[in-house]
This record gives C-alpha cells, sequence and structure tokens, in this order.
C-alpha cells in the first residue's frame, strides 16, 4: 500500500483488497521475471508503447552490435524450450 502510494485501498473490502494485491504482486512478479532475463544478455529494453525515437536512443548508446527482437510470447516459448 505505501509502496504503491494507493492509501485508497485502506478503504476496501476484504475480498476487494485481496484482489487489487493479487494484481499488485502479479505485476511485480512479472517486472522481476523480465528484470532476470535482462540481466543474462547486454541487452536495450524499450516497451511497446515507447516510441522508435527512444529505442533509437538507446541502440545508439548501447553499441551493440546485432539486434534482436523479442516479445513476450517469444520469451515464454524460450523459458518453455529451455526447461
Amino acid at each position: 500500500v505505501i509502496l504503491e502510494e494507493r492509501h485508497d485501498v485502506l478503504d476496501l473490502s476484504v475480498s476487494e483488497f485481496v484482489s487489487w494485491r493479487q494484481n499488485v504482486t502479479s505485476a511485480n512478479v512479472d517486472q522481476m521475471l523480465r528484470q532476470q532475463r535482462l540481466q543474462r544478455f547486454n541487452v536495450v529494453s524499450v516497451d511497446a508503447g515507447d516510441s522508435l525515437h527512444t529505442l533509437a536512443h538507446r541502440l545508439l548508446a548501447s553499441k551493440l552490435q546485432r539486434l534482436f527482437l523479442s516479445s513476450d510470447e517469444i520469451a515464454r516459448i524460450v523459458g518453455i524450450v529451455s526447461s
């Protein structure tokens, strides 16, 4: 509640709070898994909603020699195949 700065959830019913908490937890787990995947390789990562300008700026700054486009779906498939 404090980290999310969502003090309003204290007024929710218990079932509404549990539902809210599950959503927050699942979002945090997704972010944590994403960070773990990114630490394996030297990568440039942008969200799907970011502009091409942002992507280009990060690519130029990284000085990477190769480009591999990935998505959550590809990461899921690679994870299944790897295990």
